[in-house]
């Protein structure tokens, strides 16, 4: 007669495999650097998987390229209501070009943050002053546009965000690091509405995981929209308050 075999035999004996296999591991992701980064790249996303599903609470939608997310997010904006961005990190202004042409003819005014002189501190595995522009705004003819050249700090003081409260916002998050990205939402949440749109270009690294953790969530209510495998894209549900 077949004897059964209980759980727990068959988990001490995937225990003791593994246990055997991790020297083998070792020597492997120590012979193959670029196995290393692949590797750990796919644990941070991994853990920012495991991260939406206990915050949100199901499945949320996940996009292979973020111009998707951010098509699935211009949809939420309402074409009857003037807008407001703010994009906090333009660097060469990507985004910024890709947004204003999908918001072509729109009553838009947008707002775009930089040093333009890379990061102020070095971040995951870039150095201080990487995404250097010469100090200077991407050549984007659109009068809609108004740059704010320098630290966030001393320019986000400048736009009267009060005289914006009948517009709808969309807010670009991809300053990267902590430290501005936290003085940039506690002056922007008490103005945030029911319908605004919020996106964090590197939701999976934890400086921008931190803000989400320890200050938006906490603050307002809000669904999601989408993500990618890094970037997060959010609806505002109820304000601060």
């Amino acid at each position: 007669m077949r004897r059964r075999t209980s759980s727990a035999f068959r988990d001490a004996t995937r225990d003791n495999f593994w246990l055997r296999l991790q020297p083998s591991v070792a020597r492997l992701f120590g012979a193959f650097s670029t196995l290393r980064t692949k590797t750990i790249n796919a644990g941070q996303i991994a853990d920012f998987v495991d991260w939406r599903l206990r915050v949100f609470g199901d499945r949320p939608t996940v996009f292979g390229r973020r111009e998707t997310l951010w098509e699935r997010l211009a949809q939420r904006l309402d074409p009857n209501r003037p807008l407001v961005v703010l994009e906090f990190g333009v660097a060469w202004g990507y985004a910024t070009n890709w947004w204003l042409c999908r918001l072509g003819g729109r009553d838009v005014v947008w707002h775009g943050f930089d040093r333009f002189t890379g990061l102020p501190r070095a971040w995951r595995e870039y150095e201080q002053g990487t995404f250097d522009a010469g100090g200077k705004p991407p050549a984007i003819d659109d009068e809609r546009v108004h740059w704010h050249v320098g630290d966030v700090e001393d320019t986000l003081g400048a736009v009267d965000l009060a005289a914006a409260r009948d517009a709808q916002w969309l807010v670009l998050f991809d300053l990267d690091i902590y430290e501005p990205t936290v003085f940039a939402w506690e002056v922007i949440k008490a103005h945030l509405r029911p319908g605004d749109v919020i996106y964090f270009d590197e939701a999976i690294d934890r400086d921008e995981r931190r803000v989400l953790d320890e200050m938006v969530l906490p603050s307002i209510g809000c669904e999601s929209v989408g993500a990618t495998p890094y970037a997060l894209g959010l609806v505002v549900t109820r304000p601060v308050g």
